[in-house]
């Protein structure tokens, strides 16, 4: 079944990815965690206030955040913006008792050093786990997008709280619904293609 397929019949709850609550934890329970997973992206952990999330994601899922982190890559090159891509990078904070691992992310610019991401992906797949804009809020995620059901919404930090917005902060004149129509395609190579055209001809 190809991914449209797949997008078009999905409906929550989904039982495809695997996500594991492990309540009562403490900030070395999270770390050993992550030491004993290493430096692989799967499974993905957060925490949250003494709550661990482990996230074991589905094929289907890693298709959507790959492609997703794919076409913001082919629109970065065709506006002429330098980006950093940085995966899972795992961003934690033990005073605020908050870790969390993206399923994509990425900094823009010449930054030489940065100790966050300017935009942040997730998708939803599968219902449930930590509320992951509570981690963010408190990490100093600047932009945090969600996939979910075919329709990205942007989160944008202001005064301590996240706001849905409809224009990226960080990557200014992207139309994500666009964007996100491309996830149709038979393959990436045929959606980074296709969207590739379509910037150029626009």
């Amino acid at each position: 079944m190809g991914l449209a397929k797949r997008i078009a019949e999905h409906t929550e709850p989904s039982i495809e990815d695997t996500v594991l609550l492990l309540p009562n934890a403490t900030w070395a329970d999270y770390q050993r965690h992550l030491e004993m997973r290493g430096e692989k992206s799967a499974p993905r952990i957060s925490f949250l206030e003494g709550t661990i999330e482990i996230v074991s994601p589905s094929r289907t899922h890693e298709e959507i955040k790959s492609l997703i982190g794919c076409l913001v890559e082919v629109w970065c090159l065709e506006k002429n913006i330098e980006f950093r891509a940085l995966g899972s990078w795992t961003l934690e904070n033990k005073d605020e008792r908050r870790g969390v691992e993206p399923d994509e992310c990425y900094v823009f610019g010449d930054k030489p050093q940065t100790s966050r991401p300017d935009l942040a992906i997730e998708v939803v797949w599968t219902s449930g786990g930590l509320n992951k804009l509570e981690i963010y809020r408190k990490l100093g995620g600047q932009e945090v997008w969600f996939w979910q059901r075919g329709i990205i919404s942007i989160h944008v930090l202001h005064d301590d709280t996240y706001q849905e917005v409809k224009a990226s902060l960080n990557l200014v004149g992207i139309d994500v619904t666009q964007l996100a129509s491309f996830l149709d395609r038979p393959s990436t190579s045929q959606a980074m293609r296709d969207y590739r055209a379509h910037l150029q001809a626009g």
